[in-house]
């Protein structure tokens, strides 16, 4: 006879295959929402409690010390990952202080469509800068006053042409840096099916705390509150690309029920891997003439922390500080190039690049950075010399330090 159905008690306790990990965006602070909550994925996550205690220092003739009293509870913690299309977008709109978005705008070749002003310097109220005049009416109030632009014209000579820009003080054009356009030698309205493409998000002023929960044994942990605190992304040659979250939580409570209107399936997009997910690095506009071997982003919220109160001993406002970008790139030592912009202090655009195997993923831009702390280091014999550099994100002349665009197949 065949022999079907399960074993019991093979688990000496909760097992963390089992564990199920959500979050929600929270409309007040610290007040766990009942609506959608999104499941996420991971590989490994420390979220736990931290209680610190006190004793008065009574003078007794037993000599033992005083009742302990709780005067503080905290919580923090990391969730790992490996990183995949969509799965920490919510999280990265909570470290940048922003929301996702798609704005775009298409050329019809004519009247209407997207005219480049570009033939020496043009003069507007708001300084010397190339135009790109978007079908001569107001710009949308959807896109952001200054931040990245995408810009494609096969026509005309432009692929892939990521520039700053802001929006003019007469809301018809926007300003880009003079010489963007430097393929052009006429100012010319682009071709038909020419396209503007927008960052998807960038940083900004948007507070964002969320309510995250883990389920074990068909209860539930919860921290309230939570502020994303950083997030780092590690592209290490011949890995998974990896994703570490810090969480920074009012507090963490037992809860019984499940208060989720529904829990939404984890993002099924694929893990991206260096090995033929990665589409490289450009450094002010250029692509270093050797290949990169680990590729690093830390977003971080500087300063942010939970602030305490008399008459309860968890978490009453977060503090969620300033938002600061960082990096760090190593690569095979070929050129001085990027050596020398270190020692000269240039500043620029630092785009990394990485998708998933159906080509959706992320162009995660660093809007002004500067290269500090050029290293080359003979540390062994039999190596081939890797030029180790860290990134510094700056704000950028007309606003903003970091945006990031969806890559779809294709683009």
């Amino acid at each position: 006879m065949a022999f079907t159905g399960a074993t019991a008690g093979i688990a000496a306790g909760a097992q963390t295959n089992d564990t199920v990990l959500d979050w929600a965006l929270e409309a007040t602070y610290k007040t766990p929402p009942t609506g959608n909550y999104q499941q996420g994925r991971f590989t490994a996550e420390t979220l736990s409690r931290q209680e610190t205690t006190a004793r008065p220092l009574e003078i007794n003739t037993v000599k033992e010390v005083s009742q302990s009293v709780v005067t503080q509870i905290a919580a923090s913690g990391r969730i790992s990952g490996a990183l995949s299309t969509g799965t920490y977008d919510d999280f990265l709109a909570g470290v940048l202080g922003s929301d996702w978005s798609a704005v775009s705008a298409t050329s019809s070749g004519g009247t209407d469509g997207v005219y480049i002003q570009c033939f020496g310097e043009s003069n507007t109220a708001d300084g010397k800068a190339e135009l790109i005049v978007i079908g001569g009416a107001n710009i949308t109030s959807e896109i952001p006053k200054s931040g990245f632009l995408i810009l494609n014209s096969t026509t005309d000579n432009i692929s892939d042409l990521y520039l700053p820009y802001f929006i003019t003080s007469d809301k018809k054009r926007l300003g880009v840096p003079n010489g963007s356009f430097s393929m052009l030698n006429k100012d010319v309205v682009l071709a038909s099916g020419a396209t503007i493409t927008f960052a998807n998000i960038q940083n900004g002023g948007t507070d964002k705390t969320y309510t995250i929960r883990k389920k074990i044994l068909g209860k539930y942990l919860m921290y309230p509150g939570s502020v994303i605190n950083q997030m780092q992304f590690t592209f290490a040659q011949g890995q998974f690309a990896q994703i570490e979250v810090d969480v920074l939580p009012a507090n963490e409570l037992l809860s019984d029920t499940d208060i989720a209107a529904s829990v939404l399936l984890a993002p099924s997009g694929n893990v991206h891997n260096t090995v033929d997910n990665f589409l490289g690095v450009s450094i002010f506009g250029v692509t270093p003439a050797g290949c990169v071997t680990n590729a690093s982003i830390t977003l971080a919220r500087s300063g942010s922390k939970v602030d305490y109160g008399n008459g309860h001993a968890d978490g009453c406002s977060a503090e969620l500080g300033q938002f600061q970008a960082t990096g760090s790139l190593s690569l095979y030592f070929r050129t001085w190039d990027q050596y020398q912009a270190a020692l000269a202090g240039t500043q620029g655009p630092v785009i990394i690049k990485s998708v998933d195997n159906t080509g959706n993923g992320y162009a995660f831009v660093f809007i002004n950075a500067a290269l500090r702390n050029p290293q080359l280091q003979t540390d062994s014999v039999n190596k081939t010399y890797e030029l180790k550099l860290d990134i510094e994100g700056n704000p950028a002349a007309y606003g903003e330090t970091f945006a990031i665009f969806r890559l779809a197949p294709g683009s």
